[in-house]
């Protein structure tokens, strides 16, 4: 009897210690993801559209929620949002939600060209002209992205571009 007690207490441990040890360590795996150790409320997000007119973001409930800071002059941005677009595209909308907030003052023309130059066809993009949300969030360069749970808080930071179709970040986000 004592054998197979410690047969199954060994088994444990091992089952236990492949699982851990078997699981991405994202933060690990992307040395520019920044992991919360507590989740961070968010303040209220104010953004323009692309009708000039105010729109507060302030529902992310229902799904994994990635808001990407970006401009079209960031050639790190150029490189990441179509990757951005094709993880959306994977993911589909039920399960992730892309919030692309271009930070610059140019007309809504000239960046939708510039999105569709690049393909772009699983989200739009709204603008933070002011630089209001960038200093609320104390954001220092771009790109940038706030993933954020279904409880609307941010969970992590992205600072730089980052593959977003390398599989083990495609795991961590349908991890949620």
């Amino acid at each position: 009897m004592f054998r197979v007690l410690l047969f199954f207490k060994i088994s444990l441990v091992i089952l236990i210690t492949n699982t851990a040890y078997s699981q991405p360590n994202i933060s690990k795996t992307f040395t520019n993801l920044i992991l919360h150790k507590t989740p961070r409320d968010l303040p209220l997000l104010q953004v323009e559209n692309k009708d000039k007119k105010n729109v507060v973001l302030s529902d992310f409930s229902s799904k994994i929620t990635l808001i990407n800071f970006w401009a079209t002059w960031c050639a790190p941005c150029k490189k990441e949002i179509p990757k951005l677009d094709k993880l959306a595209e994977k993911a589909g909308s039920k399960q992730l939600k892309i919030i692309a907030i271009n930070i610059e003052k140019k007309p809504y023309s000239d960046v939708k060209k510039f999105l569709d130059d690049l393909n772009v066809k699983n989200f739009d993009t709204v603008f933070d002209r002011k630089l209001q949300i960038a200093k609320t969030l104390g954001l220092r360069g771009i790109p940038i992205t706030l993933v954020v749970n279904q409880n609307s808080k941010e969970v992590a930071r992205i600072i730089g571009d980052l593959d977003f179709e390398r599989k083990e970040f495609v795991e961590w986000i349908n991890s949620f």
